[in-house]
């Protein structure tokens, strides 16, 4: 950590910190580990006269209220914060399937849903009738991905056209992947799961060992080095994706200890949510694991797990710092268009459900920064906060948009640097959500949101939900039992009928919402072959 040793010096340096007490301050700095803002670095040869590079970086199961410029002043998020600053922050975004599988399908294709076929969590296709890293290959940049990207088999990797991978997958025990490599090599004494904690836990412990061993350190530094020692003369597309915040929750003990005695939200439980989930997995043992998708397992190991969660967030956003610093110094930051988001969030206990694949925003909002190069010639301001409701299938077309590369006609996503031109007249007015059964039966359903309102449909039982987003943003009050919404929701239905109705049976039935007892885990749109 000595790149950080250097940047803590006095009170100065105080006014960077966003939202620090000064026991916060006193206590993390005399550990040497904030830092407080990009460092500036200059470069002779500033390489403005050609194609910006791409840096795409994303998390997972990273919520889209963790990030201290959307207004949550208790995260810490210093260095995205900036990006947002120099560039734009997407309030209004979404992954309309909210798990790793499908999301990441999204992004790989620019499809909706039912257009790239995947409606659950269940494997990606083998392969697609087009990729995004192979429609920038084919653009002429070099593509290079760093980190989780599920994109392991038994009898290999997939590569979906990239250059080159480096795979930190995580969850992978069958298959040794680049981080475990490492670890070995590092240290082949060492367990690699030090804490003991498993991949759904929701308790929380000290990384045991260096930083430098962390997945999360690894993942940005095998980033750096690409940076650093990239030769040629073409762009670079550069996914660097991170496997945490998604637990185990293991971030450093420096970053545990800033969290511990911060104020920060405890659980949003709606009335509705008290009545279904509250007495699931009632009353656990402090020291039992906790791997169950829904419950009310009570305030002490949710005050736990989301210290531990934010914490992993802080680490996550002290590395992209590392990142934005490796491009400044070689030159290439202000020729390199930035992207930030996650397959999805993590619902961390509100209304006593964890993980994801639900309809709520903890689960399906995801955080969104766009910071643009100036050689783009977008004559807008930066540091605004957009409404519009975006989406995963959008990451795709706002790349090919920056390679100057066309679009493929039947992509579903658009360019979200139409929004920031003020080109947006004609984008969406309302978004699609979805998934198909998992954890338990009931959980299966479709949704439909036009930022104001959010419409639920719970395919197995024909339950509905809506929710007045305006004045209910934490979704606490079901406006479907109030006689007073009837209308609306009613109205919401009918539009929930026209956007399945192409779909046909058993989606829509007679003109109505038809019930679903089976998951569908896929559309006609889904590639089988293997090949």
């Amino acid at each position: 950590m000595k790149y950080l040793m250097k940047k803590i010096k006095g009170e100065a340096k105080m006014k960077q910190i966003n939202n620090y007490s000064r026991r916060d301050f006193l206590k993390i700095s005399g550990m040497g580990i904030v830092s407080l803002g990009f460092t500036k670095f200059t470069h002779p040869l500033q390489k403005t006269n050609k194609r910006p590079n791409i840096v795409f970086i994303m998390a997972d199961q990273w919520r889209g209220d963790c990030i201290g410029e959307d207004g949550s002043d208790w995260i810490h998020t210093p260095h995205l914060n900036q990006l947002a600053k120099e560039g734009a922050l997407f309030r209004k975004a979404y992954s309309s399937v909210p798990s790793c599988l499908p999301a990441r399908a999204s992004l790989l294709t620019g499809m909706s849903p039912w257009g790239h076929g995947l409606l659950l969590y269940a494997p990606m296709a083998v392969k697609y009738p087009w990729t995004k890293p192979q429609l920038l290959r084919d653009a002429g940049y070099y593509t290079i991905a760093v980190g989780k990207m599920h994109f392991h088999t038994k009898n290999g990797k997939k590569d979906y056209g990239y250059h080159k991978i480096y795979l930190e997958e995580g969850w992978v025990k069958d298959y040794e992947d680049d981080y475990m490599k490492y670890f070995k090599n590092e240290e082949p004494d060492k367990n690699i799961d030090g804490t003991g904690l498993t991949f759904t836990d929701h308790r929380t412990k000290a990384y045991p060992y260096e930083d430098r061993l962390h997945p999360t350190n690894w993942t940005a530094q095998k980033s750096i080095d690409f940076i650093e020692n990239y030769k040629s003369s073409d762009p670079y597309f550069l996914k660097i994706s991170f496997h945490r915040p998604h637990p185990p929750f293991d971030p450093p003990k420096r970053w545990l200890d800033f969290y511990k005695n911060r104020d920060i939200p405890n659980t949003v439980v709606g009335e509705w949510a008290e009545e279904k989930y509250s007495e699931f997995n009632k009353i656990p043992h402090e020291d039992e694991p906790r791997t169950q998708f829904r419950g009310n397992f009570g305030s002490k190991l949710a005050r736990q797990s989301r210290e531990g969660y934010f914490a992993g967030i802080s680490f996550i956003d002290e590395q992209i710092e590392r990142v934005i610093n490796a491009l400044k110094k070689r030159g290439d930051y202000d020729n390199t268009l930035i992207l930030f988001t996650s397959d999805h969030g993590d619902m961390m206990g509100d209304h006593h459900l964890w993980r994801k694949t639900y309809a709520y925003e903890p689960s399906a909002r995801v955080p969104m920064i766009l910071r643009w190069p100036e050689n783009l010639q977008i004559a807008t301001s930066r540091g605004q906060k957009f409404n519009n409701l975006v989406e995963l299938r959008d990451v795709l077309p706002t790349f090919l948009d920056v390679a100057g590369a066309n679009k493929i006609k039947e992509m579903e996503g658009e360019s979200m640097l139409n929004i920031v031109r003020n080109k947006d007249s004609n984008w969406r007015s309302y978004l699609d959500l979805e998934h198909g059964t998992c954890y338990w039966r009931e959980n299966n359903w479709t949704a439909l949101t036009d930022g104001s309102y959010k419409y639920i449909y719970f395919a197995t039982d024909g339950e509905q939900q809506l929710f007045d987003l305006d004045s209910d943003p934490n979704e606490q009050n079901d406006l479907s039992k109030d006689n007073k919404y009837s209308e609306l929701l009613l109205s919401w239905r009918r539009k929930m009928v026209d956007h399945l109705a192409k779909r046909g049976k058993p989606w829509v039935i007679n003109g109505d919402l038809g019930i679903r007892e089976k998951a569908i885990p896929h559309s006609p749109n889904f590639t089988r072959s293997s090949k």
